[in-house]
């Protein structure tokens, strides 16, 4: 699978989740770290430590998606949860190669 459609398929099942739950949504209050599945505790460290080395400018997009996904996590299951970090943790090579900072 390509990264761009990793990408959609991860905000689709973000917005499914959302779109599910809309009415309840708002309910969710943000997960902290420790509450999230190892896998996004894995993702959102490294993404944090990685956004922090290159910029705010420079990692706008990337950062974006990232607090897409943090923001969409509360509304979905766990199970829902580990794969959409998976996802992200699967594709994030790319961000590194592309940021250079790992």
């Amino acid at each position: 699978m390509n990264h761009v459609f990793k990408w959609v398929l991860m905000a689709a099942m973000a917005a499914s989740v959302s779109a599910v739950s809309a009415h309840r949504m708002h309910k969710h209050k943000p997960l902290a770290l420790e509450e999230l599945p190892p896998v996004c505790q894995e993702y959102f460290k490294r993404a944090e430590m990685c956004y922090r080395k290159v910029g705010e400018d420079k990692a706008l997009f990337q950062s974006g998606n990232t607090t897409f996904l943090r923001q969409s996590l509360p509304a979905a299951d766990e199970n829902q949860r580990v794969k959409m970090c998976e996802i992200a943790l699967h594709d994030f090579p790319e961000k590194v190669k592309n940021l250079k900072c790992e």
